[in-house]
């Protein structure tokens, strides 16, 4: 197929969160719910972590059942990509009240699948080439399409991709957020540092990595319909 149209992909992503907001809100009260604790202790787990690994500061040891908020904040953030996949391909009526996602098949597919692609893209953190992560990440995209159809009740495929069209779909994914970041960094610098822009970033990233992927998922199998036909 030819390559994914960036700038009318930038302007759907931005449409599709205009145009939905609602719902996409209601989508996310469950997964919030499951990060909240999590958030509730972040800066003593940012303090315990730069202590230990840093030297910074005097260690106060981790707070309590700080694991257990992991896991649900990792549940939370499964939740919250499986119900925008889903809101994005199948429409609003896809998703539960609230966003509730409970234990089920989809969710542990989807689970092994993600898993597996994040431990791969750390590989190179841990060998101490960060910089070969994005060209670990970069090479997955094709499997990682498959999240989105894990999300929505489809069988796992072999996706094959040009190098064009993966390209837009990791620039659009990775490299538009990488570009605000950069962005706002610059804006922290000279305004000092803001916690609640600091999350308001946070937040529109994610949202903004799991529309964009999602309707990339949506051109490409609507093109690949087309051609088989």
């Amino acid at each position: 197929m030819n390559s994914i149209p960036i700038k009318q992909t930038i302007l759907a992503s931005l449409a599709f969160a205009f145009s939905y907001w609602k719902n996409l809100l209601e989508a996310s009260i469950f997964p919030l719910l499951m990060a909240l604790p999590l958030i509730s202790i972040f800066p003593e787990l940012v303090n315990a972590f730069q202590a230990q690994f840093f030297g910074i500061g005097q260690s106060q040891g981790y707070p309590e059942n700080a694991q257990l908020y992991m896991l649900m904040f990792d549940y939370g953030y499964i939740s919250l990509l499986i119900n925008i996949y889903r809101l994005v391909v199948t429409g609003a009526n896809s998703i539960t009240r609230i966003g509730i996602v409970l234990p089920s098949l989809r969710l542990g597919r989807f689970f092994i699948l993600f898993l597996f692609l994040s431990l791969i893209t750390q590989i190179p953190l841990f060998i101490g080439y960060p910089f070969f992560s994005i060209v670990v990440y970069f090479l997955v995209i094709p499997m990682s399409l498959n999240l989105v159809s894990s999300a929505n009740d489809r069988p796992y495929q072999r996706i094959k991709l040009r190098f064009t069209t993966q390209f837009s779909v990791f620039f659009l994914k990775l490299g538009v957020p990488l570009l605000v970041a950069a962005f706002l960094s610059f804006v922290f610098s000279i305004l000092g540092f803001i916690d609640f822009l600091f999350w308001l970033a946070m937040v529109t990233i994610v949202y903004w990595m799991a529309i964009s992927f999602a309707l990339c998922y949506r051109v490409i199998m609507a093109n690949n319909s087309a051609q088989n036909l």
